[in-house]
């Protein structure tokens, strides 16, 4: 008698993002993790068919791409969930409990596969830094094993019930280890990277891979036994029960398939691109995670079946899926793409590709400039383009990524492949870019708004969202509502405009001082890290003592304030070249009024001079910069500003170049709060001092944000209370030939990027005639 087929039993709604990995209990409980950064808990409803949302996992700061769980037993009662993350971590949380028990950081780059042992209260990690790791519950102090030998990232890994334990990698190599850690076969017959493993007996397994096929291998001989066909693009997930018999994988083509004598029985095709995931139940039902964020559970037991109207709907959503992929690739109508015809016209260098539409197949083509003809690459499948519908499926270097971008930088050089997922800070990646290629730091704006402008999902200027500062992972600022902007420092653009309440109706006088405060913590202390590694014994600083100078960024210093600030000062003390994550944590704690009062000293003015002259580092000085600015937040910074501002006006005044738009941003917010300092204190000299200054800078700005914050200090200090010195202060504006032009053309602006400036410049034509 035939066995039933897999039907939908039940769909589980709650993350927002693809479902990367799943694993089950034995008493039923899913456990799922997403690029959403969460792991959620799923518990049985009781009705045999249902789930309910039951907890969500805390803790991972980054995509949680892996789980596994240790299910309870006499040596562990409670029983684990282990998750890792693109964040570096393997999080270890006992069942039933939200926060995690023990926290490793033992990998290097992400924790793509996490599998629990044959061995009781065991589990095998691998990641992108090219190794996995055995690990014993009863002791997470360390790794038990570590086997490095892999080339490239390390997709996934097993252990079989003869101790041997087995990798897969970016590198297409499967490596059988010996239960030491040595090397016992180098397995090759994969054509690209390898996902997945599944044992099959004591010393039988399988495997799945990109090029999407299974291969089954015996691990004491280091033979393969065979090679099953059957996806039509990657495979990702792989589970054998049954001594091999039935087999079940899952992957790119949006399906899982059951397998049976080494023969596919059922597809199963879901309505979304990748079927990341499966796991299965011991009553043989399957559960899957797939890229639209959805867990579903899948039943050849017609009891557990959802009831025909679900299932009715369910299949109505594949249909729609199959229509349109038979309508778009990667995003792009197929209907739009040029036709066989487009072959006719040669190529314009070697290695040019061409996809067109050939009666309805996507085929892709290279251009063979010593043959002079276009040469059939193969068909082009959906997910191989890696469009922002089927997110992380290119590969480079064996790591997935949203975006794989060619940039051209020379004539006759081959593109440069620039990497990119989105989440991530374009200039950032950017910056990374530059460094990885030996570029010129000039390009660092145009390769960055390259990623921006060619990734749907990568933030832009009307997004509101937030990204790191290219040299040190600190935030930019990117235009928002203007909730609690004055708390924070503006946005590159549309900041402090007529519907920012805080300064509503007009943006002069300004009263309050901005603060550069938002920062990636965690990115800035990986640089100290890195940088610390490298210095001379007389510089360097334990990791503890670095770890503690995060606690000086909160509001209130703890008591290892005077450790963590004699660490500052030893850090500040660093060579230039290397010092800008130590100017940006500078940044930071001034902001506490505990740490203001006590650093803010002649000590640190020599530091801030030293850095803002001529000649300085471009980025050391964006971020002393930035520094001055914040230390306005309190009395004794503040009056430290205020007591060198003829030294540091003097030294802004004489800069060869105002730099990029990030300094030159840096640089106006810090003359903006000067200005409002000296209304504050009424100090007349003071103010003519920092008009004279305006004057100088303002014609060499040439970021329109700088340029705006500039123009609010300048109508800031016109809107001083004593009559006589508004009265001097006005003439100066309405003598200065610079000031006037600066104005008139910024007023004459009408597109939108510059309204704000032509408002504000308006508001000081305004005072002055």
């Amino acid at each position: 008698m035939a066995r039933p087929c897999y039907k939908l039993r039940t769909s589980l709604f709650g993350h927002t993002s693809d479902v990367r990995a799943v694993a089950r209990f034995a008493d039923g409980t899913v456990v799922s993790t997403s690029r959403d950064k969460t792991a959620c808990v799923w518990k049985p409803s009781g009705n045999g068919r249902d789930y309910v949302h039951a907890a969500t996992l805390k803790g991972h700061t980054n995509f949680v791409s892996s789980v596994c769980v240790i299910n309870p037993s006499e040596r562990n009662p409670t029983g684990f969930i282990v998750t890792g993350s693109n964040d570096k971590v393997i999080r270890v949380y006992m069942q039933d409990e939200v926060e995690p028990l023990h926290v490793i950081k033992a990998h290097q780059d992400t924790v793509c596969k996490l599998k629990a042992g044959k061995r009781e209260g065991t589990f095998l990690s691998s990641s992108w830094d090219f190794s996995a790791k055995l690990w014993d519950t009863n002791d997470l102090s360390k790794p038990q094993l570590s086997m490095v030998g892999h080339t490239a990232a390390v997709w996934c890994v097993a252990d079989l019930l003869d101790r041997s334990i087995v990798t897969g990698s970016a590198d297409k190599l499967v490596i059988v280890w010996t239960s030491d850690g040595s090397i016992r076969h180098k397995l090759t017959g994969h054509t690209d990277c390898v996902r997945d493993i599944s044992a099959v007996n004591e010393n039988e397994f399988l495997t799945c891979a990109n090029d999407a096929t299974v291969r089954h291998w015996n691990a004491s001989l280091g033979s393969c036994l065979g090679t099953y066909c059957g996806h039509e693009n990657y495979i990702y997930s792989i589970l054998s029960r049954d001594n091999g018999t039935n087999v079940f994988t899952s992957g790119e083509d949006r399906t899982i398939r059951v397998w049976h004598n080494s023969e596919i029985s059922q597809t199963i095709t879901l309505p979304t691109q990748s079927v990341w995931c499966i796991d299965l139940f011991p009553n043989g039902d399957i559960v899957a995670g797939s890229s639209d964020g959805v867990v579903r559970i899948f039943s050849c037991d017609p009891e557990r079946y959802a009831d025909p109207e679900t299932l009715q709907e369910f299949e109505q959503e594949v249909a729609n899926m199959k229509l349109n992929a038979q309508q778009e690739l990667g995003g792009i109508k197929i209907k739009d793409l040029p036709d066989a015809k487009a072959l006719q016209q040669p190529g314009q260098k070697d290695g040019q590709t061409k996809i067109v539409n050939d009666d309805g197949t996507v085929r892709a083509y290279s251009w063979s400039q010593s043959e002079q003809r276009w040469i059939r690459i193969g068909d082009v499948m959906g997910a191989t383009g890696g469009s922002a519908a089927t997110s992380g499926k290119q590969l480079y270097n064996g790591i997935e990524y949203d975006y794989v971008f060619s940039v051209d930088i020379q004539d006759g050089v081959p593109p440069l492949k620039l990497p990119y997922n989105n989440g991530q800070d374009p200039w950032r990646v950017a910056q990374k870019f530059l460094h990885d290629n030996d570029l010129s730091q000039m390009f660092l704006d145009q390769i960055a708004n390259f990623i921006m402008k060619n990734s749907q999902n990568a933030p832009v200027v009307s997004s509101g969202a937030q990204y790191a500062d290219p040299f040190t992972g600190g935030t930019r600022y990117i235009p928002r509502s203007a909730t609690n902007t004055t708390e924070q420092e503006p946005p590159r653009t549309g900041i402090l405009d007529s519907s920012d309440t805080s300064l509503a109706p007009s943006y002069i006088p300004h009263t309050k001082y901005l603060k550069i405060e938002q920062a990636n913590l965690s990115a800035i202390l990986d640089k100290l890290r890195e940088l610390n590694s490298k210095q001379a014994e007389v510089f360097k600083i334990s990791d503890d003592k670095l770890d503690g100078l995060m606690k000086l960024t909160g509001d209130h210093v703890p008591e290892l304030r005077t450790d963590a600030l004699n660490t500052l000062r030893t850090l500040l003390n660093w060579p230039d070249d290397v010092l800008f994550p130590v100017l940006d944590i500078t940044r930071l704690v001034v902001l506490s009024k505990d740490v203001n009062d006590v650093l803010c000293t002649d000590e640190l003015l020599q530091i801030i001079k030293k850095h803002i002259k001529p000649g300085a580092s471009a980025s050391n000085q964006m971020l002393t910069f930035r520094l001055l600015a914040n230390m306005f937040s309190h009395e004794k910074g503040e009056k430290l500003c205020l007591s060198s501002k003829d030294e540091i006006l003097e030294l802004l005044s004489n800069l060869g170049s105002l730099g990029s738009k990030n300094n030159q941003v840096a640089m106006s917010t810090y003359v903006l709060n000067l200005t409002v300092a000296l209304n504050k204190y009424n100090d007349v000299f003071g103010r003519a001092q920092c008009l004279n200054t305006m004057f100088k800078i303002l014609p060499r700005l040439g970021e329109p944000e700088a340029v705006f914050r500039t123009l609010v200090g300048l109508g800031t200090l016109l809107c001083t209370s004593e009559s006589k010195d508004r009265d001097d202060l006005i003439k100066a504006v309405q003598q200065s030939e610079v000031a006037l032009n600066i104005l008139q053309t910024t007023m004459s602006e009408a597109n939108i990027s510059s309204n704000k400036l032509a408002n504000c410049s308006k508001q000081i034509i305004n005072l002055i005639i």
